[in-house]
């Protein structure tokens, strides 16, 4: 083994031994995840601590593998788009707007604060506000395999997600675009302007394209390509004007995702959870180290903070919301359950922060470690409540 490392050095640098290292980790991940019952995403961040540089050293953030993650970062987005279904917002409207509103403002503006704490900074204490709003909704197939998912407050919380996930990109926008000197008039008019019109071309030229393209079940390879050529274009034009290329993803998933039937939609996250999702996740592992909270314990206290402060504002969020439309503590804390995990588009924006040179070390391990946390508590706060439900 040894004479292997040898010969391959470390940091690994030659490809074939970088992604047969990187495919073992997520394979062992996979099935350590169904053993253990603990969501994948949290297994390859600690994986990636252990192989990165802060841990063993054989992986360096290089070149290479900053392509993978960007790659992966995109398909997230695109994945996120795709599963946003525009018929939510239809469905409770006003209860799905309240909630949207809520569950991304109460959590912004605690994370504000909290910002505001520990780095006296205003615009850190934006991002950490960016980075308390958005969530996952790793809980939703608990709800679908208990029989609730058309419950009011299933439909609520996944239409608020639609209303939140927007709202955090507009806001990761101008933060990007303030961080990188480009505030002023030609920030309004790329944000209010160029990229209205950038959303209203990819909508309607992508649904048409869709429409021919993937209908066409006779070359699935065709329809797959489309989908990547799709995201590129679509992350490329948004990029050009000056707007982060998640946007972009975000965009073509929103066009096509009318257009996607199920067995299609189930090929498209099995590529990306089976390999450019694990890879991004494997790559913020990589980036991270725990080393600092060990080393500094005030660390540890930041971390507490951090996860307190985004676990209350996401209930806080639910149980206003339940408050207004007079729901039951089952419901609300089903929404505060489906709400609570975070995980990939937070994940995009701390990294964008710590590249950027605005999260210090311990906020940015305190983030890695309350994605932790809430990935692991949210599912079991919705199976508690989903059953509570389910019996009536």
């Amino acid at each position: 083994m040894y004479g292997i490392l040898s010969v391959a050095g470390l940091p690994l640098a030659d490809p074939v031994y970088l992604f047969s290292l990187i495919l073992g980790l997520i394979f062992v991940a996979m099935k350590l995840a169904t053993w253990l019952r603990l969501p994948m995403i949290v297994l390859l961040i600690v994986f990636g601590a252990i192989v990165g540089m802060n841990g063993l050293g054989l992986i360096a953030r290089d070149a290479q593998l900053i392509l993978l993650e960007r790659i992966g970062l995109l398909y997230i987005m695109l994945l996120a788009g795709l599963g946003l279904q525009l018929d939510f917002l239809h469905h409770a409207g006003k209860k799905v707007l309240t909630f949207g509103l809520l569950t991304f403002g109460v959590p912004f503006a605690i994370g504000f604060v909290t910002g505001q704490v520990l780095t006296q900074n205003l615009l850190v204490a934006v991002l950490l506000g960016i980075l308390y709003s958005p969530h996952t909704l790793m809980a939703y197939p608990i709800v679908v395999a208990f029989g609730i998912g058309q419950q009011e407050a299933v439909s609520v919380a996944v239409g608020g997600s639609i209303i939140t996930t927007v709202l955090t990109l507009m806001a990761y926008a101008i933060v990007k675009a303030i961080q990188a000197g480009g505030v002023g008039i030609d920030l309004w008019i790329k944000l209010l302007v160029l990229l209205p019109i950038v959303i209203v071309s990819c909508l309607k030229g992508l649904q048409y394209l869709a429409q021919r393209v993937i209908k066409d079940e006779t070359h699935p390879q065709h329809a797959f390509v489309f989908v990547l050529a799709a995201m590129f274009l679509t992350a490329s034009l948004t990029h050009a004007i000056g707007v982060d290329a998640i946007v972009g993803a975000f965009i073509a998933g929103l066009a096509l995702s009318r257009s996607v039937p199920s067995q299609f939609m189930q090929q498209l996250e099995f590529v990306g959870n089976s390999l450019f999702i694990p890879i991004f996740a494997l790559s913020v592992g990589v980036l991270s180290d725990p080393n600092v909270l060990i080393q500094h314990p005030e660390n540890l206290g930041i971390a507490a903070f951090v996860i307190l402060g985004a676990v209350g504002a996401k209930f806080l969020a639910a149980w206003l919301t339940g408050y207004c439309f007079k729901y039951d503590w089952a419901a609300i804390f089903t929404m505060f359950g489906l709400t609570m995990s975070r995980s990939a588009l937070v994940l995009v924006i701390a990294l964008f922060g710590r590249n950027a040179g605005l999260l210090s070390s311990g906020v940015f391990n305190a983030i890695v470690a309350y994605i932790a946390v809430t990935c692991l508590i949210g599912p079991v706060i919705t199976t508690v409540a989903g059953k509570a439900i389910a019996a009536r």
